[in-house]
């Protein structure tokens, strides 16, 4: 086997003033936690590019003296098999500027990539500089609390919500589980985290009777009012009529209409079906990569208004029409399964939650108590 060599090199950094000094190894060297190859380790120690002085040239002397020192003494533990400095500079590597390369990766929408960035500027906050050996189980319940006493950003006197520090918090342990799997950090410890726990959010829906009044009412807004009577039809999320495009409604013989499209949450390619009746809520169809729903836009003002000449009273917004889709599909008896698919879920029991809002079966079991 050949015994990779040491070779001090500089790199000039973008002021163009200083060089950073960096050990090369060739050929790469297993690192003896996570068995990846690697070809550099970075001292942390800088020379000026053009020294001005006297002074200046004996400080580059020095630091490079120093860094050879380092260098001679790596080869010497390569030739003993002794690689534990690659351990310890993993311990040192910074958590927050690989939390942030893991939520650029995970960034599917712009309300996604939004949550990811606040965990990070929260995680800045909680501590301003968090390395690798900082991940301990306090460490990581500490910032559990600050999430559950941070102040709401926008009401003042209370704090975030549960879910909301929930989410927040489910970010970071997924970020720790890929430190692990990557060989970044030494031990498991997302497993033994004591998470934060959702809680059950009313679901806003509407009735049969409520959403035929509401088809029958007149909107100041057709579109809007087109676009969420869409949703009630296919229980599409409103994030993926917003993005909804002709080329994505096709048309069978045999299967009648269908969308074919990819998930604006998350990321699921999926095959859609729709009635005729959905159909005809469509604009004249337009070119592969129009909107559907062109100039269509979140008015929560108008569709509140909408709702109030409707004489409907519940505290309804746009995934309201997915529950609606979820509840009137459960009430015709169509499987819990086949309304997973049609929602588009990755867990059954993210649609079992539907199964607790008000049925037909429900009615029907509770008028069976008579005295």
């Amino acid at each position: 086997m050949r015994i990779s060599k040491v070779t001090l090199r500089k790199k000039l950094l973008k002021d163009e003033k200083t060089q950073s000094l960096f050990l090369d190894f060739y050929p790469p060297i297993s690192n003896p936690k996570s068995g990846k190859p690697t070809r550099r380790e970075y001292l942390r120690m800088y020379i000026l590019e053009k020294p001005k002085d006297e002074l200046e040239k004996i400080q580059n002397k020095n630091t490079l003296l120093r860094a050879r020192m380092i260098s001679n003494e790596r080869q010497n533990q390569i030739y003993n098999n002794d690689y534990g400095f690659l351990a310890s500079e993993l311990d040192n590597r910074c958590f927050l500027e690989y939390f942030e390369s893991i939520a650029r990766k995970r960034s599917r929408s712009n309300s996604n990539q939004v949550k990811w960035l606040i965990v990070l500027n929260y995680l800045k906050e909680y501590s301003a500089e968090i390395k690798m050996k900082d991940l301990t189980i306090p460490f990581i319940h500490g910032f559990k609390d600050f999430l559950l006493a941070k102040p709401h950003f926008r009401i003042k006197g209370k704090t975030i919500s549960q879910n909301s520090a929930c989410s927040y918090f489910s970010k970071l342990t997924f970020a720790l589980k890929c430190a692990y799997k990557e060989g970044v950090i030494r031990d498991n410890i997302a497993p033994k985290i004591e998470r934060i726990k959702a809680v059950d959010v009313k679901k806003a829906f509407l009735t049969k009777e409520e959403a035929t009044r509401l088809k029958n009412t007149n909107c100041k807004d057709p579109v809007l009012k087109n676009a969420c009577l869409f949703m009630m039809y296919t229980g599409l999320r409103v994030s993926d009529i917003v993005k909804l495009k002709w080329s994505e409604i096709e048309h069978s013989c045999e299967t009648g209409y269908y969308i074919r499209f990819q998930h604006q949450k998350t990321g699921n390619q999926q095959t859609l079906p729709f009635s005729e009746d959905a159909y005809n809520l469509l604009s004249q169809k337009g070119e592969g990569d129009e909107s559907v729903f062109k100039n269509f836009s979140k008015n929560y003002r108008q569709l509140k208004l909408w709702a109030k000449d409707a004489d409907i009273n519940k505290n309804i917004g746009f995934h309201s029409f997915r529950h609606t889709f979820a509840t009137m599909l459960l009430n015709s008896n169509v499987s819990v399964f086949t309304v997973k698919e049609m929602l588009g879920h990755k867990e059954i029991s993210t649609t079992m939650n539907y199964v607790n809002l008000l049925n037909d079966k429900k009615v029907s079991a509770a008028n069976t108590i008579k005295f």
